[in-house]
């Protein structure tokens, strides 16, 4: 039995990128289309919600069970993913007041947190989004922030039996000088 990451696809530009880096990490991948249901086998363990262009609080915005995923593996959402995992617990997502696309200074202030292990204390990321959580739901905790973006990562370990964490920036891309490190 291979043991295996799932990537559910909402639609990102960077979707192919994701399972690159995950499969440079010597850990196998598959990429599923978010509309379809997940098929749970033992070998899943972890999801990865990809980005998307949709917004999540358009009409049509893809959502699916994070709290049915979280209770079986743990999840990271990443852009879209973070900001639809923050409304579907409860928080609020906004537009921003300026489109942010590029690089930005992450600051995290715990290098033992799990998802910034060995990360320097201010690292450069890559943003691209036009809307922000402007409220994690109260079970999550902020634990990355951006100058222009208060809740660039957070994390929850009790809405779930696993895990939950978000990352407004893409940690696949090379413009995200740490980004394999926190992949891994």
């Amino acid at each position: 039995m291979t043991e295996k990451i799932l990537i559910l696809d909402f639609g990102s530009q960077y979707t192919q990128l994701i399972a690159r880096c995950i499969r440079e990490l010597n850990v196998y991948c598959e990429i599923q289309p978010c509309t379809k249901p997940i098929q749970w086998e033992d070998s899943i363990k972890g999801i990865i919600l990809s980005g998307s262009p949709f917004s999540v609080n358009d009409p049509q915005a893809p959502v699916v069970d994070i709290k049915a995923m979280g209770d079986r593996v743990p999840v990271l959402g990443v852009c879209y993913g973070a900001q639809l995992m923050a409304k579907v617990f409860g928080g609020d997502v906004a537009k921003s007041a300026h489109r942010e696309y590029g690089r930005a200074s992450l600051e995290h202030n715990d290098k033992e947190e799990p998802l910034f292990y060995d990360i320097s204390l201010t690292s450069q990321v890559w943003m691209s989004h036009a809307d922000t959580i402007t409220r994690l739901p109260e079970a999550f905790l902020p634990i990355a922030h951006t100058e222009n973006i208060p809740v660039a990562a957070f994390k929850s370990h009790t809405l779930s039996k696993h895990p939950l964490l978000g990352i407004q920036f893409h940690a696949e891309v090379t413009h995200t000088v740490q980004g394999r490190a926190i992949l891994e």
